[in-house]
């Protein structure tokens, strides 16, 4: 198996679970959400990732999530799950259930918290791929684990049969072009930061794993398609757009992703402690941020 045997392309919304006040994931608003990312044009789901908040549900609740989102997609476009753990039995665990539920593939970081060296990791993601009995993407995120997937490394994990893509969250547009020339021929590469996508689409890339369309729809997709489609002008543009929505990361994690789309009528929803709601100040800077790039009307003086 390798790039050719997947059809994996373009923006791959990564999105947010909503959780109610009370605590309990809103499984009407996770249904409404998957809907508006596949009429956006969006070419995949992921379902549990990091944007998922993953972190702050039970095993139970993380898979009960995962068979939702397979159940709203209906085949529509590929789903990936996001089995990230530090025990492999966890990950594998995850990865299986993800593959009984229905998913085409799975978002694999390498194990939670502990530092793995290249013999560790190469073990790891063969055991993962192996019994877990899926297409992997890896996922190289150096700001959330202690590993990081080196293009040297990502040449030989792309030599093990289920490997099929990598989403690079590294903010290192040189790693980009290093794991391009090292396994792009073999494997799909995603950015995992869309104020990257044009940049790394212009030497190769397959895509994002896409945290905005579920904030700003169409527009974040469009980013994508105007690439391929030659209009350099209106992709400049709306990197420039996506550039600047990134700013709700200096502000708030993923609980600014829930705020920003709250303002837009979006059924954003409710984190979970210990993460806390945005302060007024905080909830301001996202609105001048989504005015800026024209998803919001300024408010009147």
């Amino acid at each position: 198996m390798n790039r050719d045997d997947i059809d994996w392309h373009g923006s791959f919304a990564v999105i947010v679970t909503p959780f109610k006040k009370n605590g309990d994931i809103d499984e009407a608003a996770y249904r409404e959400i998957i809907n508006h990312v596949i009429a956006s044009g969006c070419h995949g789901v992921i379902t549990t990732g990091s944007t998922g908040e993953f972190f702050l549900m039970s095993a139970d609740e993380r898979k009960r999530v995962v068979e939702i989102c397979v159940d709203e997609v209906k085949r529509r476009v590929p789903v990936l799950g996001a089995p990230a753990a530090t025990r492999t039995e966890d990950v594998v665990d995850f990865t299986s259930h993800a593959r009984n539920a229905g998913c085409d593939g799975v978002m694999v970081m390498p194990p939670v918290y502990v530092p793995m060296n290249d013999r560790e990791l190469l073990e790891f993601y063969g055991r993962v791929a192996g019994e877990g009995g899926l297409p992997v993407m890896l996922y190289n995120s150096p700001s959330a684990v202690r590993s990081t997937l080196t293009p040297a490394l990502v040449e030989r994990l792309a030599r093990i049969n289920e490997v099929v893509a990598i989403k690079d969250s590294s903010w290192d547009l040189i790693q980009v072009s290093n794991l391009l020339r090292a396994a792009g021929d073999e494997i799909r590469i995603f950015v995992g930061l869309e104020d990257l996508l044009l940049p790394s689409l212009a030497i190769g890339a397959d895509g994002a794993v896409a945290m905005t369309p579920q904030i700003v729809g169409r527009m974040a997709v469009e980013l994508y398609e105007s690439f391929r489609r030659g209009e350099l002008d209106l992709a400049r543009s709306l990197h420039f757009k996506m550039a600047r929505l990134y700013d709700l990361f200096k502000i708030a994690t993923y609980v600014g992703i829930k705020e920003a789309m709250t303002m837009l009528g979006l059924p954003g929803g409710y984190s979970r402690p210990p993460v806390l709601p945005l302060t007024s100040e905080q909830r301001s800077q996202v609105r001048a941020i989504l005015e800026d790039i024209g998803a919001l009307a300024p408010k009147a003086a």
